[in-house]
């Protein structure tokens, strides 16, 4: 059996024209002689009414049916605007769909040029779309978890892959920033298992959401946290593999939130965290991988570690330097 159109069935349950114009014309005669006959009930059921009486009666008979008509005219008008309205929505919404498939379409071509320009047409998608901004984030950061092996050897440490990535990790720092014309802050960013070559997070603000970076590697090149300010929300490296090249926190703001290196192998990365300030929130370090922590990494120098700041505990022969 076919399925039945609603449309069609909706169309044949209108009535025709004629009906709905005698219908029309009709409510207008009820209207009319409703208000007459409470015209001629205020008067006192007069038995001879005079010409002018009679004509004061029409005439406020009359009004009411065109106050009537008028209001009904009002409730079309504003349902005609309501259709429109929902119909340009849909038109809206439908566009905006097209333009997500057309940018994941492009993320995924083989040709370089072609997937940087859509992550740029993704990003722009995403500060149009704030009730799909979440998704078009989530398209971004799992294109950083797809399996990469840079090329460590490669000239300038860059690759056409590492460029995409790199591209990628600015996009969302722009809008991490202060002062972003649209600001992505709260969001999740799922960049579990990603591959860091060469990244740039420096300046960004986490006032809430979550930047998961756990089992991330960082096997070369340079990422930079510089500045970064945690005021809120979570930042999780556990797991992560600081391997290679340098990871730098220098200058980073800690007032809120939790930043967790549970698991987390330091064996070869520069990791800096030179300058940074601990004024609130926690930094973990606690729960760090002690049997893979050969390069660790580096802070000033302080009478005792500031609040917030968890060292892990090593055995003397571990212990890091300052």
């Amino acid at each position: 059996m076919a399925p039945t159109n609603p449309t069609r069935a909706r169309t044949s349950e209108l009535w025709p024209i004629r009906t709905h114009v005698v219908a029309v014309v009709l409510i207008g005669l009820g209207v009319f002689a409703a208000a007459a006959a409470l015209l001629w009930l205020a008067l006192g059921l007069p038995a001879a009414p005079t010409t002018d009486t009679r004509l004061n009666i029409v005439k406020i008979a009359l009004s009411v049916v065109a106050g009537v008509g008028g209001v009904v005219a009002l409730v079309v008008a504003y349902r005609k605007q309501r259709i429109g309205e929902v119909a340009e929505a849909r038109a809206h919404v439908k566009v905006l769909n097209e333009r997500f498939a057309s940018a994941c379409s492009q993320i995924g071509h083989e040709v370089p040029t072609v997937r940087l320009a859509g992550v740029y047409a993704m990003a722009s998608l995403a500060d149009e779309w704030p009730e799909q901004r979440q998704v078009c984030i989530d398209v971004l950061c799992a294109y950083l978890r797809i399996p990469y092996e840079p090329d460590l050897a490669s000239h300038w440490r860059h690759d056409e892959e590492t460029e995409v990535r790199l591209s990628i990790t600015s996009v969302i720092s722009d809008h991490l920033r202060p002062g972003a014309p649209v600001g992505w802050h709260g969001h999740e960013f799922n960049l579990v298992r990603a591959v860091l070559r060469a990244a740039d997070f420096a300046g960004i603000e986490v006032t809430g959401g979550r930047l998961l970076l756990s089992l991330a590697r960082f096997p070369g090149g340079r990422t930079a946290f510089d500045g970064m300010r945690v005021s809120g929300g979570e930042v999780w490296f556990g797991g992560a593999e600081f391997a290679g090249g340098e990871v730098s926190f220098a200058g980073a703001e800690f007032s809120g939130g939790r930043l967790r290196f549970e698991g987390a192998e330091f064996t070869g990365a520069a990791v800096s965290f030179r300058g940074a300030k601990f004024t609130g929130g926690e930094v973990d370090l606690s729960e760090v991988d002690t049997d893979n922590y050969t390069a660790p990494p580096v802070f000033d120098e302080w009478p005792t570690p500031p609040k917030g700041l968890l060292l892990p505990r090593l055995p003397e022969a571990v212990e890091p330097g300052p």
